[in-house]
C-alpha cells in the first residue's frame, strides 16, 4: 500500500471509530434507565436523609454464605432495602427482627432485604450467626472487603439504604429503624415499592 493511500486511509478509519464510538455511547445513555428525580414531595422520617444525586448501587460487590460474589445489580428489577450490620453492634441487632420480618411479609421477586455483616470474614459464621437467632427470612451476606464502607464512608453502623428497582439509593438512613412503623412503612412504599 502507498504513503498516500495510508495518509486517506487512516483518517478515515479514525473518523468511522470514533462514529461508531459514539454511536455506542449515545445507545448506553439511551437504554440505561435515568436516575430517578428528587424525593420532591416525600416527608422523610426524621434521621432519614435522600440520597443526592440518587446514587447507582449496581457494581458494589459482597459475598453470600457460600463465598460466592454478589453484586447488587442481581437484584435488578427489585427493590432493596441494603442494611450493613456487625454482630457485635447492639443497634444493630435491635433493628434485625423487623428486617427479617420485612423480608418474610415481602411477596416472592418483590422487596429484597439484603442486610450485609461487615465484621465478619467467615460466611459459615454469618450463617450460623443469623439462623441461631431465628433470622431465616434474611440470606446471610458478608462484606469481608469492606466494599460498603470505604464507599460510602461509614463512619458508625447500622447504616440502611433504600434503593429502587434501577439499582438507585435514593435515601439512607445512618440509625436503627423500626422497620414496620408507620413511617418507615409509608416511606417504603413511596420510595422504592
Amino acid at each position: 500500500m502507498t504513503a498516500s493511500r495510508l495518509r486517506i486511509l487512516v483518517p478515515v478509519l479514525i473518523a468511522v471509530l470514533v462514529a461508531i464510538g459514539a454511536g455506542g455511547t449515545w445507545y448506553w445513555r439511551m437504554s440505561a434507565p435515568p436516575p430517578p428525580s428528587a424525593l420532591a414531595g416525600v416527608a422523610l422520617p426524621e434521621g432519614f436523609k435522600p440520597v443526592e444525586p440518587p446514587m447507582q448501587m449496581g457494581g458494589f460487590a459482597f459475598q453470600d454464605a457460600d463465598g460466592n460474589t454478589v453484586r447488587l445489580a442481581d437484584f435488578k428489577g427489585r427493590p432493596v432495602l441494603l442494611n450493613i450490620w456487625a454482630k457485635w453492634c447492639a443497634p444493630c441487632l435491635a433493628e434485625m427482627p423487623t428486617l427479617n420480618q420485612l423480608q418474610a411479609d415481602a411477596a416472592p421477586g418483590t422487596l429484597a432485604v439484603v442486610a450485609v455483616a461487615v465484621d465478619e470474614p467467615n460466611p459459615a459464621k454469618v450463617r450460623d450467626f443469623l439462623a441461631n437467632r431465628r433470622w431465616d427470612a434474611l440470606k446471610p451476606y458478608l462484606d469481608p472487603k469492606n466494599v460498603f464502607a470505604k464507599a460510602l464512608e461509614i463512619k458508625a453502623i447500622p447504616v440502611s439504604l433504600l434503593i429502587d428497582k434501577n439499582g438507585f439509593a435514593l435515601v439512607r438512613v445512618d440509625a436503627p429503624v423500626d422497620w414496620y412503623s408507620a413511617e418507615a412503612i409509608s416511606l417504603l412504599k413511596q420510595t422504592i415499592l
